[in-house]
């Protein structure tokens, strides 16, 4: 997986939790109504990542908040030997990558493979 592709994917994730905001926003609860997409999304996550990957993952998206805006809370910090690391998108995918957390090849983005 490619940089793009993961980008793409959370983007996908983001766009999708801001629709679901706006119209609980306008007094419409759906949530309840999209649980099994929430569960496919996690079980698709699971067959990408390793179990430590997948809660890198999930920290990043949910408790730094990056689902959001797409920002994250930036005061929310993660540090690996006293370096700031998962910073932002770029920087999670930087830090799966080097871990080994994805369970599928990792294409080179300029050749494809």
């Amino acid at each position: 997986m490619t940089f793009e592709h993961f980008k793409e994917l959370t983007n996908l994730m983001i766009n999708h939790h801001k629709n679901m905001r706006a119209i609980h926003d306008l007094g419409v609860d759906l949530y309840g109504a999209f649980e099994e997409n929430e569960l496919l999304i996690n079980r698709l996550w699971e067959r990408i990542l390793t179990e430590y990957g997948l809660d890198w993952f999930t920290w990043f998206m949910y408790e730094k908040n990056y689902i959001e805006d797409g920002i994250g809370l930036p005061d929310l910090t993660a540090t690996d030997q006293g370096k700031p690391i998962c910073e932002d998108l770029k920087g999670l995918y930087e830090y799966l990558v080097k871990n080994n957390y994805f369970k599928i090849p990792v294409e080179d983005a300029k050749t494809g493979n």
